[in-house]
Formats: C-alpha cells, sequence, structure tokens
C-alpha cells in the first residue's frame, strides 16, 4: 500500500472526525429538544389534512345531491309522481358506481319511503321490498329536511342508522344529505336522501398519518366520540343515551380551551391535546345551495410518557452514528489517495490518446463537411428534378391524401399545393372511376400487389374532366415498411380526344364508303366526277327520312310502355286490396273461433289455428311489400326539401328498439330534394334490418353521410352477426331472404335499391361475419335533382 500517505491522512482525518462528532452530538440535542414541538407539529398538519379529507366528503355529496337532483328534474319530475320502475333503475345504477352509498331513497311529502335501493358489499345494490319500505316522518332528519328552502341541501347528524326504530347491528354509522324535488308547477313532491357509509371515512381518517404517540378522536360539536382509541365510547350518546362521556364532563377544561379558540394545543399532566374545530358550511364545501353549518372537533391525543421513554435511543444512535461516519471517512481519504494515485498513471496515457483524438475529430469533421455540401447538392438537384418533371408527380400517405405535390401536377389539376394537402385523391378522381382506382389503392398498401398503371379521369378545380395515366408504386426504407405511395400521372386528354376523333372520322369514312358503294362510286373523291349526284342526295333525304320514323317509332313505343307502366301499377294497387280483403276476414273469423269460450279447440286444432294467423301475416306484409314496390316509380309523387337528420330521428321514435341498442345519429345529416315516402322507406328498412340483425348483449348502430362534389355518400353501420360476402347481390333481389326465416318477405332491401335507383344513386353493402355490416348509398346533391 505505497500509495498511502499516513501524515496526511491523519490530517485530515483528526479534524473531520471531530466536526462530524459535533455536529452530530448537536443534531440529536435539537432532535431530544425539539421532538415534541414537532409531534405537536405534525399532528396539527394531520388535523388539517383530516380536516381537507372531511370537507371533500361533505363537497363530494354536495355535487352528488345537486346532480341526482338536477337528472330527477330532467327526467323523473313530469309527473307529480314519478314514473317507479325509471327511478328504481336510476338509483339502482346510482348505487352501483358510488358503493360508498349505503342507501338511496326517494321519501314523499307525508315521510313514506316510496322507493329505496340498498347497498351491501356482498349482493351489490337491491331494490328493497314494498312491504319493508318505512315511515320516515318521526325521524329528525325528516323533518329538518321539510324545513329548507327550495334548492338548498340538507345534512343530518353523523349517526347510527336505525331500521324499524332500532339501531342496526352491527352498527351502521352514516351521513344523510337530502333535497326537496318538485313538478314543473313548482310543487313539493318528495325528498331525495342518501345515506353516505361512514365507515369508509372513519377508517380513512384514523389509518392516515398516524402518529406513534398521538391517538386521533373525532368528536361532535356537543363533545361526543365519533372515532377513539376506545371503541366503546364511539357513539356512547346514542346506543347508551347518555351524555356522561362527552369533553364538557370528561375534560372541562379542554372543553372550555376549544370552545375559545377553533384551533391550538391543551396540556395536562400526562397528555398534549391538539384540537381542531372544524366548521362545515357553503364556504368550506365550496356550494352555495348549503345554508346551514356544522361543526366538527378533531383531537390528537399525544402520550407524553411514551415520548420520555423513548428518548434514551437517541444516545445510542448518536454513538452509532459517528462510528459509521468515522469509518466512512476514513475510506474515504484511503479512496482518495489511491484514485489519485491511479489518476496520475491514467493522466499521461489519456493525454497521449486525447492528442491522437483531436487530429481525429478535425479529419471527420472536414469530412462531414464535405458530405453535407454533396447531400444539400443532391437534394437541390432532386428537388428541381421532380418540380421540374414533364409529369405530374405525388407523394401520398396511407390514407391517399398528397403531401408532396410537384408543379406539374397542380398546373394538371388547377389546384395548388395548399388545396391538395387537405384532400384525398377520391376528391378529384372522377366518380365512374374511383371504385376501380380505389380498389387499386388498398391492394397495392396491403402489399398484394407491388404497383398498377391505369388510365383514369380526373376533375380539376374548374370542374373539367381530364383524361390521366397513372402509375402508382410503394416508396418503402430498408425495413421494408411503407413510407408512402408514389403517384405519377401524364395528362393524355389530348391523345384521349384524337382517339375520339379518329374513330369518329373512321365511322364517316365508313359511312362515306358505305354510301359510294350504294351508288357503284368507286371512292369519296369521284363524287365530283359523276353525273349521279342528284341520287346521292335523294338517297340521303330517304335515309333522314327513315330516321325520323325510326325516333318518332321510338317516341311512340316510349309513350306506349309508360301507358303499360301506369296500368301495371294500378293493377298492383287493384289486386293488392282484393287479395287483402279475404285475408281480413279469415284473419277475424279465426279470432272469433279462438275467443268463443263455448268453443273448446284441442290442442292440434289451436297449433293449426297459430299456423294459419302467422301465414296470414305473413302473406299481408308481402303483399303490402309488393304494392310498396310498385309504387317507388311513380312520377306523380312529389318532390320538395327533405331534412334527413330530422327525418331519421322521427323513423327512430316510432321504432321498437331494444334497450341493449344504442343508435348514433350524425348531426350533418344533409338537407336533399326528394319525395319524403320513398327516403323514409330507404332508412326505416335499413334501420329495421340493423336492428334484427344485432345477437349480442351491446348493439351499436351508427348513421353517418360523406359528402363529395356531386352527391351524398350514407352509411349505416351495425355490429351485428354479418353477411357472408356470397350473399352480397342475392339480398338485393325480389323476394330474397338469407336467413330462411318464414317472417320474411324478402321485399325490404329491393325497395331500397329501387328507391336508390329511381334517384340514380347507388348502393353496396360491406360485411364480415360475425363483425358487423355497412351498408352505402349514395343520392344526389339539391342541385343535381
Amino acid at each position: 500500500m505505497k500509495f498511502i500517505n499516513i501524515k496526511k491522512l491523519f490530517l485530515f482525518l483528526i479534524p473531520l472526525s471531530l466536526i462530524s462528532y459535533l455536529i452530530i452530538h448537536n443534531y440529536y440535542r435539537i432532535i431530544t429538544e425539539n421532538q415534541l414541538e414537532i409531534i405537536k407539529n405534525g399532528a396539527v398538519n394531520d388535523l388539517n389534512s383530516k380536516g381537507i379529507i372531511i370537507n371533500d366528503m361533505y363537497r363530494s355529496l354536495a355535487t352528488d345531491i345537486d346532480l341526482i337532483h338536477w337528472e330527477f328534474s330532467k327526467d323523473f319530475a313530469g309527473d307529480n309522481q314519478p314514473k317507479k320502475e325509471k327511478l328504481k333503475e336510476f338509483f339502482l345504477h346510482l348505487s352501483n358506481l358510488q358503493t360508498t352509498y349505503d342507501q338511496v331513497r326517494f321519501i314523499d311529502t307525508l315521510g313514506l319511503e316510496t322507493i329505496r335501493v340498498d347497498f351491501d358489499s356482498i349482493n351489490a345494490a337491491k331494490v328493497k321490498e314494498y312491504n319493508k319500505l318505512q315511515n320516515k316522518s318521526n325521524r329528525y332528519y325528516f323533518k329538518n329536511a321539510v324545513k329548507v328552502q327550495k334548492g338548498d341541501i340538507y345534512f343530518s347528524n353523523i349517526d347510527l342508522n336505525m331500521e324499524y326504530g332500532k339501531i342496526e347491528t352491527p352498527y351502521n354509522p352514516v351521513l344523510r344529505v337530502a333535497k326537496k324535488v318538485y313538478t314543473p308547477n313548482g310543487k313539493w313532491n318528495g325528498l331525495i336522501v342518501i345515506n353516505y357509509f361512514m365507515d369508509n371515512l372513519f377508517h380513512k381518517l384514523a389509518t392516515q398519518n398516524k402518529g406513534e404517540y398521538a391517538d386521533f378522536e373525532l368528536r361532535t360539536e356537543e363533545g361526543f366520540s365519533l372515532i377513539s382509541k376506545n371503541k366503546h365510547n364511539n357513539f356512547a350518546h346514542i346506543t347508551s343515551n347518555s351524555d356522561s362521556l362527552t369533553l364538557y364532563k370528561t375534560e372541562k377544561k379542554l372543553w372550555n380551551e376549544i370552545h375559545q379558540h377553533a384551533t391550538g394545543s391543551y396540556t395536562n399532566k400526562n397528555f398534549i391535546y391538539v384540537y381542531k374545530k372544524l366548521t362545515i358550511d357553503d364556504n368550506s364545501i365550496k356550494n352555495n345551495s348549503y345554508k346551514d353549518n356544522k361543526a366538527l372537533i378533531l383531537i390528537h391525543k399525544i402520550d407524553i410518557e411514551k415520548i420520555k421513554k423513548d428518548k434514551f435511543i437517541y444516545v445510542a444512535y448518536k454513538w452509532i452514528s459517528f462510528i459509521i461516519i468515522v469509518l466512512l471517512i476514513l475510506f474515504l481519504l484511503i479512496g482518495n489517495q489511491y484514485y489519485n494515485y491511479k489518476l496520475q498513471l491514467q493522466y499521461k496515457k489519456l493525454q497521449h490518446k486525447n492528442n491522437q483524438l483531436e487530429n481525429l475529430k478535425n479529419k471527420l469533421q472536414e469530412t462531414l463537411r464535405i458530405k453535407l455540401d454533396e447531400l444539400k447538392l443532391t437534394e437541390r438537384k432532386f428537388y428541381s428534378i421532380f418540380n421540374n418533371a414533364g409529369i405530374g408527380i405525388t407523394l401520398l400517405d396511407l390514407k391517399g391524401k398528397p403531401v408532396f405535390t410537384n408543379k406539374k401536377l397542380m398546373d394538371v389539376l388547377g389546384y395548388s399545393e395548399k388545396d391538395l394537402t387537405k384532400m384525398t385523391f377520391s376528391d378529384f378522381t372522377h366518380p365512374d372511376d374511383l371504385e376501380n382506382d380505389l380498389d387499386k389503392f388498398n391492394k397495392l398498401i396491403n402489399r398484394e400487389i407491388d404497383a398498377y398503371n391505369i388510365e383514369k379521369r380526373y376533375i380539376r378545380k374548374d370542374k373539367t374532366v381530364i383524361w390521366g395515366d397513372l402509375y402508382v408504386s410503394l416508396l418503402v426504407n430498408k425495413e421494408n415498411e411503407i413510407i408512402n405511395v408514389i403517384g405519377a400521372v401524364s395528362d393524355i386528354t389530348e391523345r384521349k380526344d384524337a382517339q375520339k376523333e379518329t374513330k369518329n372520322l373512321k365511322k364517316v369514312i365508313k359511312s362515306l364508303n358505305y354510301i359510294a358503294k350504294v351508288l357503284n362510286i368507286d371512292s369519296v373523291e369521284n363524287i365530283s366526277e359523276i353525273n349521279e349526284s342528284i341520287n346521292l342526295v335523294a338517297h340521303i333525304e330517304k335515309q333522314s327520312k327513315d330516321i325520323l320514323n325510326a325516333n318518332k317509332a321510338r317516341e311512340e313505343l316510349l309513350v306506349n310502355l309508360e301507358q303499360k307502366n301506369t296500368d301495371l301499377n294500378n293493377y298492383a294497387h287493384i289486386v293488392s286490396h282484393d287479395l287483402k280483403t279475404p285475408l281480413h276476414s279469415i284473419y277475424t273469423l279465426l279470432n272469433w273461433i279462438e275467443e268463443d269460450s263455448e268453443n273448446k279447440l284441442s290442442e292440434e286444432s289451436k297449433t293449426y289455428s297459430q299456423l294459419i294467423l302467422e301465414n296470414l301475416e305473413k302473406m299481408e306484409s308481402l303483399i303490402t311489400g309488393i304494392l310498396k314496390y310498385s309504387s317507388i316509380d311513380n312520377v306523380d309523387m312529389p318532390e320538395y326539401e327533405i331534412n334527413t337528420y330530422d327525418l331519421v330521428n322521427d323513423i327512430i321514435k316510432l321504432m321498437i328498439i331494444p334497450d341493449s341498442v344504442e343508435i348514433k345519429v350524425a348531426a350533418d345529416l344533409p338537407m336533399i330534394r326528394g319525395n319524403k315516402h320513398r327516403i323514409l322507406q330507404v332508412f326505416q328498412n335499413l334501420l329495421q334490418n340493423a336492428i334484427k340483425s344485432i345477437i349480442t348483449e351491446t348493439g351499436k348502430i351508427e348513421i353517418g353521410v360523406k359528402e363529395t362534389d356531386l352527391f351524398w355518400e350514407f352509411y349505416i353501420k351495425d355490429n351485428g352477426k354479418g353477411i357472408d360476402e356470397k350473399y352480397f347481390k342475392k339480398i338485393f333481389e325480389l323476394f330474397q331472404s338469407i336467413d330462411g326465416s318464414e317472417s320474411k318477405s324478402g321485399i325490404g332491401l329491393s325497395i331500397v335499391k329501387k328507391v336508390i335507383q329511381f334517384y340514380k344513386g347507388k348502393i353496396w353493402v360491406e360485411s364480415e361475419v360475425d363483425r358487423g355490416t355497412t351498408f352505402y348509398f349514395t343520392l344526389p346533391k339539391a342541385s343535381n335533382l
């Protein structure tokens, strides 16, 4: 250990040890002298925190009763007596959410419990049977709550719960909060009362920051014990009906101190009492609805003898600490000398390596500067090539939104770069080409194909239509993850126009050659040299007359078809009426037979009778469906503006919807132009199908819309049992029902499809078995009808 210098070691060790001893000695002297004050301050802080907890509990209950009162006034106070079943469900839900509620009750103006929900940790919330409801008119909290003004909150004393006039065992300390409720015309019709289970709060108060030398007590404003070390004293004023244990009898001086000062301490021979009188009013709970005030007394009882007995341990602590610190100083001094020795050896090596690293750093910085200059030059070249390319190029994200577009494509489409960043390629793609483009785009990002090339039409900002040759591929990173989708577009509008002109010219030439052949002319160029040009003119006139005659015959045929269609619709109405009349007669006759008390049918006959009734209902449904289907294309039906949001909500109100099904309607459903009867059938049939498809405990149905330039794209989405893809076309056919249900006519979706086609829209379905179904359909905007 040649690195140790004994002289330097003791030169530092002795003074440091002396200083450490003086510091430790002074530290423990201060601790022992101020321990009592520390304990008192800790008790004061603990009482303050307990006061906050109690205020928070009262504030929470005040907020809860206000919210319950608001909900009651909104949903249940419409009648003089609230609907019991709905109120029971509300109280059950509330009790399961707030497990600290012992009871939630509605008490009428006579003090009778009308509805009561109890909560226990084993059975959760349950409604009290009617024959076990009690008369609370003689209870003090009912009498006091009746006296409060409209809108005010009443808090009872903290006491023990009583059942049928007897204290409930085991003891159940509760705090009651109540508020009066009124009918819409201002008539008082009862109380909402919450019993708050105080054991949770008592446990928190008794266990939080429990001091080693102090015992916590919670007493009423009158000095009665609610929480104390001796549990037999708690609620003794209720259980024994005696005030012998109250503070003004057991600790008269302490009682006088508490009445003179809201906070402070009192010391006698054996104990120090740190106390705080907590006032609970509208300011402390921050609720203007609470007009009364109550007080609770919080006390920490500090045992002086116990503190004195524990003082000797600090002497042992002092010497143990001193020895540990001296050993630590010695270890640090020896370690310091050892590391100084090692550092001197390493310093020379590090200095040499540092010179080498400095030279290497200079070389790396120069290389990095050169590479950065090259990278900037490459970026400028790339941007110049990209932005000045002869074809339109764009980088898309996986949702089809342009994130970077060159100047050529912006010129082709007429949009600015700012416009394009707010759009997807669907917004400027012609509707007739969109489906094919989307299908290929989805296959590309799903890695089913590597690239695709199509010719498609684009709608420019000025609404003109152009043709483009589109090539789409993927931009991926080293991990083969998609960064962007690359789209390259060439404007081929002139080529398409030329192809169209060429095609038309070919037709003209073909026609002229045909005419020349008919007239025995060798070629079109020889027409001017032939004397029979008059015959050519006559032949063209004859062809024109034939075309006019054909158009006239076509118009007559259309008129005839329209008349036949009208006759067919009238025939459908007549047949429907003639078929329904005997059905109603048979239905009435069967009901008479079943209701006739003297006609005792056998079980087999009753079964047959029921089958006949079910088939009659199905047949009537089928006839009604046929009638609706045949009347859709009636041109005499009026067209007007329809608010689809109001229409859908009106349909929902009239439908029978299970409680387990939630329907969400988008607020932006638009105004459209059409016949309300036709549009109603679309939404009604699709909603009925969505509801019937839900077989899970909780169902969700969403109704929304997406806007494009030419039409509204509506959707109705559910999380039902779904439809197999092989039935996607079959479900729209007349009289087709894929689940084989005899109760279904198979006409509903046929009617929907016919209405959509009547308005020149489209309808399609996307579905996955056991995952749900979404029906999409488009309707033109009002300006396009």
